[in-house]
């Protein structure tokens, strides 16, 4: 599937950048421009870029290594937290 027929993304191209960027780091903030700058592209027209964020949010939603509760993130609930 070409996701973008100017730049020649796919949604491939996009799932992949996705979990490459969550391995790299699980806290990275997704953006269109992230992953264009990823891929090694840049949008042409800029039509594409709902589908791309569509996709993109798709695309991380799917990947169980990409969520990390906010509660594992700040340490909350584990022995070494806080308590107030």
């Amino acid at each position: 599937m070409i996701v973008c027929s100017c730049s020649m993304i796919t949604g491939r191209d996009i799932e992949n950048a996705v979990h490459a960027l969550r391995t790299a780091d699980p806290l990275v903030v997704l953006t269109p421009g992230l992953i264009y700058k990823y891929l090694g592209k840049r949008p042409s027209c800029g039509g594409c870029l709902p589908l791309i964020t569509k996709l993109m949010v798709a695309y991380d939603d799917e990947d169980p290594s990409a969520q990390t509760s906010l509660a594992g993130r700040q340490g909350i609930g584990t022995s070494g937290g806080r308590s107030y």
